[in-house]
């Protein structure tokens, strides 16, 4: 009897586990199909933005064909601001008493860019599940939880649509399940012919301040295979982060940085590392919140370092904490 009871327990546990591994792989293809709808449908719509009791509304045009990715986003409450999107590079475009132009591959994206093959299978990070079927901008939505399994990332709620996948509303969330951010269409059109005249900008930018994020050109192969190796790395990281990409640019002042991007497959941060000046300023550290994005700001081994990312507090902390100038290649080993 009691071995009877203990193989029926096995069997159940066997069960649930595979199970769970099932409906992971399940989770995980949603996101891939959300990923490629992000990217490759044409679409048009208003969204609000709440965040911090701020609530913002936006219009969004999207369009992918044979000739790449081309994007506008334009806010419709507050200062004029908008975003436009060619490919890899963007341009922002903030108008006000003063005009402003921030431009270069610097990856301003509305809705989540995830890599259709993540450095790292989120389920390693995450616990998922489905949770059930809901109605947003008129259209029914497959609603995916995802809940992190520890103290560095947060949480996500995805709605897609249950045709295209397309994500129709997005929540991030703190340990205990509260919004953080929420982003929702009120209204899109999807699989819709997208005119050029669509994707050109309103604001008039002729005397505005010009920014412009410019990276290094290696002149040679062993010199940009040189670039893609970082001079700098954390000792460790919180599980499931993996290095994405190393770049150098020039700030606005002309001092190069070096830029490293890390993800586990859905939350990601930048560390970015120059050479320290009397004009920084005290080396005191200091975590600033904007919303959910948190930054760290310290100095590192005679180096201005700046952690930054859609991640709590913790995690930009601990990154910074780890972080040191790589002396040789024995460090890799």
């Amino acid at each position: 009897m009691g071995r009877s009871l203990g193989v029926f327990l096995l069997a159940l546990i066997l069960f649930g586990a595979a199970f769970n591994v099932q409906a992971d792989d399940e989770v995980d293809q949603w996101l891939d199909r959300m990923v490629r709808a992000i990217e490759t449908l044409n679409y048009r719509g208003t969204l609000v933005h709440m965040r911090d009791g701020h609530v913002d509304t936006l219009r969004i045009v999207h369009r992918a064909d044979e000739d790449g990715i081309r994007e506008r986003i334009v806010s419709v409450d507050g200062p004029p601001r908008e975003v436009l999107r060619d490919g890899n590079q963007v341009r922002i475009l903030l108008g006000g008493d003063q005009s402003m132009v921030v431009e270069g591959g610097i990856g301003s994206r509305l809705l989540p860019n995830l890599p259709p093959n993540r450095l790292s299978r989120p389920i390693l990070a995450y616990r998922m599940s489905f949770g059930g079927t809901e109605r947003v901008a008129g259209l029914y939505a497959r609603v995916l939880e995802i809940r992190p399994r520890d103290q560095f990332r947060y949480g996500h709620r995805f709605w897609l649509e249950e045709n295209t996948g397309m994500l129709l509303r997005s929540a991030l969330l703190d340990h205990e399940g509260n919004y953080l951010q929420h982003l929702s269409f009120v209204s899109i059109d999807l699989g819709v012919p997208i005119g050029a005249s669509e994707l050109e900008p309103e604001l008039s930018v002729s005397d505005a301040v010009e920014i412009k994020m410019s990276p290094v050109s290696a002149e040679t192969p062993e010199a940009a295979a040189e670039l893609q190796r970082p001079s700098w790395t954390p000792r460790m990281l919180p599980d499931g982060f993996r290095l994405a990409s190393v770049s150098h640019g020039f700030n606005s002042e002309g001092q190069e940085f070096e830029h490293l991007l890390f993800s586990d497959g859905l939350a990601s941060f930048s560390v970015y590392i120059k050479a320290a000046r009397p004009e920084d300023g005290p080396d005191s550290e200091r975590i600033d919140a904007i919303g959910p994005v948190h930054v760290f700001s310290g100095t590192v081994e005679g180096h201005r370092v700046t952690v930054v990312g859609e991640v709590p507090s913790a995690t930009v902390a601990f990154v910074a904490q780890q972080l040191h100038r790589r002396e040789s290649e024995s460090d890799d080993r």
